[in-house]
């Protein structure tokens, strides 16, 4: 009996990691959201720095090299994760450490997804697997325990959410350290090389998403003011930077447009999802209404969506297209808005496992950096879509002849007018034609690739549980 049970403590331990890379962008978001009083930006910075980091991180990674591989920053990542999450905890009784744990919370989310998918997929390549489909009820019952916790309020919901989320990163921790194909060299460590250009690029997206956040959450016009025409001049910085150096790209177009894309879509789905349906059912029905849909579609797409693929190789990629964009028409009509959620979660993981695979196989990149380029080129697509959704949102508050301080409504935090709803709604229409017209340009990209190729892109599609 004491064998069962401790096989099944350890088969739990062993999920973790899994819960942790598909629930860390979105739980920690949730809850720092609900800390922001709408009038303090004390309130409000735990999540302008979870979410700036979160955002931002994956290019630190970039910019400094240290010989650290995909394994050592994964155990990194779960180092910091851990710590943020009890940082947490005592933030309950003393807020200052909340800006800990949103800065922990935040560089382990955008850490801890491309590396646990490399090391799993280095892992694999090897002959070990740690998560397997009988672990899958092991990991729901998991994360059942976590929706009901973030379905309560107040302190308790705090303390039970960053409880667990500490034990699963202590757990987490714990079955990485055990994997048999790994091992930590320290001695690796020595030549500290600075890629400028990344860091740069980590800093000014740094600190533009940290003016945009605290613009958006204290209604500060001055402050949206700069974090857009701020965007705007980068924007044309690495238009022109990329003009040059497009004929010295290791991959092709259409991968590079798709896999931005693909950050524009994952951005579009939690960050215009919640600003929404927080507006229109408050920000404490976002884990009903936003998460579960959301939640859903990501759990399909890995039971049944790579089956669905094989039968489509080697034209995977129409698709994923087709499916993007019906997903996104669905999204136009408010009654279907939840549904369209779930459709575009589903396409939107399914891409992105998809990319992963590509990326993993693609042999101009170095092995270890692989998923590493592809989350890299994505966050860049979901820090863009971030600065454009507010541009519409300025847009089309100055159209409608409305106050900016709307934008401060739009959270849940008061009572909207009809107005008001069309200003949310036609942004909305807005945000889903760009993305729309960007399926359409991966789409004419793809094409001409595979027409000068003569055959479409063959991938191996492997049937994995990991997005």
């Amino acid at each position: 009996m004491v064998q069962r049970i401790k096989k099944w403590l350890v088969t739990f331990a062993q999920t973790t990691p899994f819960l942790l890379s598909n629930t860390v962008i979105v739980i920690p978001y949730l809850l720092f959201l609900g800390l922001n009083d709408g009038k303090s930006w004390l309130t409000i910075l735990p999540f302008t720095l979870f979410y700036t980091l979160r955002m931002t991180g994956i290019f630190l990674i970039r910019s400094i090299r240290l010989g650290l591989d995909s394994y050592t920053l994964l155990i990194g990542a779960l180092l910091m994760g851990g710590v943020g999450a009890f940082a947490g905890i005592l933030g309950v009784y003393y807020f200052p450490f909340f800006y800990l744990s949103g800065s922990l919370l935040g560089l382990s989310a955008s850490w801890l997804v491309p590396t646990n998918r490399t090391v799993n997929l280095h892992e694999k390549n090897l002959g070990f697997t740690n998560m397997t489909r009988k672990k899958m009820p092991f990991a729901l019952f998991l994360l059942i325990l976590l929706l009901v916790v973030m379905e309560w309020s107040g302190t308790r919901k705090l303390l039970a959410a960053f409880g667990l989320y500490t034990l699963f990163y202590i757990m987490a921790y714990h079955t990485v350290t055990h994997y048999p194909r790994y091992s930590i060299d320290f001695k690796q460590m020595n030549a500290k090389v600075i890629a400028y250009k990344e860091l740069v690029l980590f800093l000014l997206f740094f600190l533009l998403l940290f003016l945009l956040r605290n613009a958006r959450l204290l209604a500060n016009i001055q402050l949206l003011d700069w974090a857009i025409y701020g965007f705007f001049v980068l924007f044309l910085g690495a238009v022109f930077y990329l003009g040059r150096g497009k004929k010295h790209w290791k991959l092709p177009s259409w991968l590079n447009v798709l896999t931005f894309l693909n950050g524009m879509l994952g951005n579009f789905v939690l960050l215009f999802g919640a600003l929404y349906l927080g507006s229109l059912y408050g920000t404490e029905a976002l884990t009903r209404y936003l998460y579960l849909p959301y939640l859903a579609g990501m759990i399909l797409s890995m039971l049944l969506g790579n089956r669905m693929l094989q039968r489509f190789s080697p034209n995977a990629v129409p698709v994923l297209l087709g499916g993007l964009a019906f997903s996104l028409f669905v999204l136009l009509f408010p009654q279907s808005f939840v549904f369209g959620l779930f459709l575009l979660s589903f396409w939107q993981s399914l891409t992105s496992s998809w990319l992963n695979q590509r990326y993993a196989q693609d042999p101009s990149l170095p092995v270890d950096q692989r998923v590493i380029a592809k989350f890299t080129t994505q966050n860049k697509g979901s820090v863009t879509h971030q600065f454009v959704m507010m541009a519409f949102l300025v847009i089309m508050t100055n159209l409608f002849d409305r106050p900016l301080n709307i934008l401060l409504q739009l959270s849940g935090k008061g009572p909207l007018s009809t107005l008001d709803l069309h200003v949310l709604n036609d942004v909305k229409w807005l945000n889903c034609g760009i993305l729309i017209v960007g399926v359409i340009v991966a789409y004419a990209l793809w094409k001409k690739a595979s027409s000068n190729r003569g055959s479409g892109e063959t991938i191996r599609i492997d049937d994995d549980s990991s997005i």
